[in-house]
């Protein structure tokens, strides 16, 4: 059989196999193939890792009421672990149990909520309970009331009290009382200590209070820490607020409370250094065939089967085989020339997380001043990878103070440089000044130039919503995308810009 046969044999089989999978996930699984028919759901999943002691292991997680009582999508993911919810006067708990456990151990609990879902911190219906006493004494008592009677002295209604107390704690009152008592929480507390010196005061002033923790529903955001916020009782109703933001209401379009009624999130007996962590991401498909994917064989699934902790990772992995088939395009049948593969790929993923103008700014100071630096390091006679390793050192102060002075002029999005893969930028400016050298500022500028072109069209590309789509929910589109790389790569005629080039000798 000869090359060409193999290959046209290689295409049609990457095309028949990325296409069916694509066709079955849609035809039988039920997902959409057009982002137009997409849903609008938030899947938040919890991650739970501690370091087992090989004797029985406990662990209990608070989970939302809301989610449970409203039948939400959920989901344990609990392999060998015995697993069950228990339920107590409407709270809830998951639990998992196991025997001879050592090690690093991970769960995970995930649950799915309509976007039009309320945020689970509503007022509640309660009979308000005894005050507590934080049991304070002597000088730190008198600073604890100065604060409190201060906050009484301009209103005495619950909300505005609660307001009026974590105001002065988010402004970093400077009075001497404020001072006192703030340095006894840091002293007492790692965690939390200004949202339980706030609880306490708040019960000083008469007001039962307590620590709540919600998740904001923000896709960009990785795996964080569940936000704690503050329960209190206004003499009727429960309410839940952020600290942080005193005199807003949780709005349920981008927050959801997890845990309230007081109490620990989270409690691992058997085990040392728990913690919990919550991933956020918008889920697009609908329920039941997210589902069917999860459960379907020969992994159709992919990427979808993964916990929502791994699967951010692939958001902009799986874009990395698109912008490099807008490279082969363009380089291999337009003709545009670049400095290398990955720099034009790497800089246009670089763009998705900046604005565009902004992005193209700070590139061209970061290789304008590394190309200047470089020349002088020419003049030293270094070799090549002591050279490149200079550029490297050179490139990353370069950003470090491109940082500091868009961050002192205001203009914060500066910070977004060390976007940039610095590695390749700095092999950008070690070729393009070896092209200056050898074949002139010319081409060495017309490469660049040709790099950033290339690099700007592959950000639009890649910026498509429908593309970005059928990376994420059809990565199986890739083979097909791979099928017409390998075609691409068999051609060997004239490029457009050498057809525009030689088009006066087509008339000799």
């Amino acid at each position: 059989m000869s090359t060409r046969a193999k290959l046209m044999v290689a295409v049609v089989f990457l095309v028949l196999l990325g296409g069916g999978i694509a066709a079955y996930k849609t035809l039988r699984l039920g997902v959409p193939f057009w982002k137009g028919e997409q849903v609008h759901d938030w899947q938040i999943e919890a991650r739970i890792s501690f370091l087992a002691t090989g004797k029985s292991l406990k662990a209990r997680l608070a989970l939302p009421a809301a989610a449970v009582e409203q039948k939400t999508e959920s989901e344990s993911g609990s392999l060998g672990y015995h697993y069950h919810i228990e339920s107590d006067l409407g709270e809830y708990t998951a639990v998992w149990s196991a025997e001879n456990r050592e090690e690093s151990q991970a769960l995970y609990y995930r649950v799915r909520i309509p976007d039009s879902t309320s945020s689970g911190g509503e007022p509640l219906p309660a009979t308000a309970p005894e005050p507590g006493n934080p049991g304070f004494s002597g000088s730190l008592a008198e600073a604890a009331n100065a604060i409190v009677n201060r906050a009484k002295a301009l209103t005495s209604d619950p909300d505005s009290l609660f307001v009026a107390i974590f105001d002065q704690i988010r402004n970093a009152d400077t009075s001497q009382e404020f001072l006192l008592v703030k340095r006894h929480y840091e002293k007492e507390f790692k965690h939390n200590a200004m949202i339980l010196m706030g609880i306490d005061l708040l019960e000083m002033a008469n007001v039962p209070a307590r620590i709540a923790y919600g998740v904001k529903l923000e896709e960009d955001g990785g795996s964080r820490p569940p936000v704690p916020l503050v329960e209190y009782c206004d003499g009727a109703y429960w309410k839940v607020r952020d600290p942080m933001n005193p005199g807003a209401v949780l709005d349920g379009h981008s927050f959801f409370v997890w845990h309230r009624g007081g109490g620990p999130l989270l409690d691992v007996t058997g085990g040392e250094g728990s913690r919990v962590v919550f991933t956020v991401a918008k889920e697009r498909i609908p329920m039941a065939s997210l589902a069917d994917l999860r459960h379907s064989p020969l992994l159709v699934s992919t990427i979808l089967g993964l916990p929502l902790s791994e699967r951010a990772v692939f958001r902009y992995i799986v874009l990395i085989p698109l912008g490099a088939f807008v490279v082969v395009v363009l380089r291999n049948i337009i003709g545009i020339p670049t400095l290398g593969t990955f720099m034009p790929v790497l800089l246009a993923l670089a763009l998705l997380e900046i604005p565009l103008a902004r992005g193209l700014i700070m590139f061209a100071v970061l290789i304008a001043a590394g190309l200047w630096f470089r020349f002088l390091l020419s003049r030293l006679n270094l070799l090549v990878v002591p050279r490149v390793a200079a550029c490297v050192v050179i490139v990353t102060l370069l950003m470090m103070l491109m940082s500091v002075v868009s961050y002192r002029m205001g203009m914060s999005g500066g910070v977004q440089i060390t976007l940039f893969p610095m590695i390749i930028i700095a092999w950008t400016i070690e070729r393009m000044s070896l092209i200056w050298e050898e074949e002139g500022k010319h081409s060495a500028l017309t490469q660049v130039g040709g790099s950033v072109v290339v690099a700007v069209l592959a950000y639009l590309f890649m910026k498509i919503g429908q593309i970005q789509y059928w990376a994420f929910y059809f990565p199986e589109l890739l083979l097909v995308l791979l099928a017409g790389i390998l075609l691409i790569g068999r051609y060997t005629g004239y490029r457009i810009s050498e057809l525009i080039r030689f088009k006066t000798f087509a008339h000799s």
